[in-house]
């Protein structure tokens, strides 16, 4: 089994791909290593926000008194766009997405919630002119034990 944020994140590139827009052969990814083929756009990118993931100590985690740690994971869903109009297309795709990640907070039980700290559509800040990207970020809070990071503690 895999570390629980890496389960998290395989739930949050499930339900995205689940979206009709999304349904295409590398339309979604957890990162990227290239870049995106014009005819896959619009896509989704889902990694890392800008910020590393913070951890308290959580006592009596586990069935057995063991100690876990509370966590929260900044997730970023950045948006590629293709559209003449960027960012009614941002807009558009932003409430597709928000939807999607409304439907179940928890992720069927990998975490606690699921909330959307910021949204940002990308300007070059000299020009005006679009960088046809965006970014919707999650704080995605989560438990586990502190002995087996891929088991939801208590």
């Amino acid at each position: 089994m895999a570390h629980l944020r890496s389960q998290i994140f395989a739930a949050v590139v499930a339900r995205l791909a689940a979206i009709p827009e999304f349904s295409g052969a590398d339309k979604v990814k957890r990162g990227r290593k290239a870049a995106i083929p014009q005819e896959n756009l619009p896509a989704l990118t889902v990694t890392w926000a800008d910020r590393s993931e913070t951890l308290t100590v959580r006592p009596s985690s586990g069935p057995a008194g063991e100690d876990g740690y509370d966590r929260s994971l900044p997730l970023s869903i950045v948006v590629h766009l293709r559209d003449n109009e960027p960012e009614e297309e941002f807009d558009r795709l932003c409430t597709l997405i928000e939807k999607a990640m409304a439907a179940d907070i928890t992720f069927g039980g990998l975490a606690i919630e699921a909330l959307l700290q910021s949204e940002q559509y990308f300007v070059n800040p000299q020009t005006g002119v679009s960088m046809l990207a965006g970014s919707l970020t999650y704080q995605i809070a989560y438990k586990t034990l502190a002995a087996n990071p891929e088991q939801v503690a208590l």
